[in-house]
């Protein structure tokens, strides 16, 4: 976790940092930005720095998010499930998954596929 002090530098140089994210997130945001993760404040310099074109701070619900755009690594994104129940954003991250990988076993499949639910052309 960052300290108080650190945080405090930081916002004082224009620059946010969030303490107590997850590795995987982490990691994501790195990709993403094209950063160099970390693990002191010493020697940090341009070529370890990320980039976004815009960053900002939202709430939904009872929920902040921090959302990075136009970012130079376009591969990486995430998508937020918002339900009534628990039930509901399981079953919906289930399918949401399922669909992920038949797309993507298509792509590496490199078969070719007929739009339209097969329709051949005819109108």
């Amino acid at each position: 976790p960052i300290g108080d002090l650190a945080t405090q530098y930081f916002q004082d140089a224009g620059l946010f940092c969030a303490g107590r994210l997850q590795a995987a997130d982490m990691s994501r945001i790195a990709m993403a930005t094209g950063a160099v993760l970390q693990t002191t404040c010493r020697g940090i310099t341009d070529d370890v720095l990320g980039k976004c074109g815009v960053f900002e701070e939202v709430s939904l619900g009872d929920e902040r998010l921090n959302l990075l755009r136009n970012c130079p690594n376009r591969l990486v994104s995430t998508m937020v499930l918002r339900g009534g129940s628990e039930q509901f954003i399981a079953e919906s991250e289930r399918s949401l998954h399922d669909a992920l990988m038949v797309v993507r076993r298509l792509l590496l499949s490199k078969r070719r596929i007929v739009a339209g639910g097969g329709g051949g052309g005819s109108p």
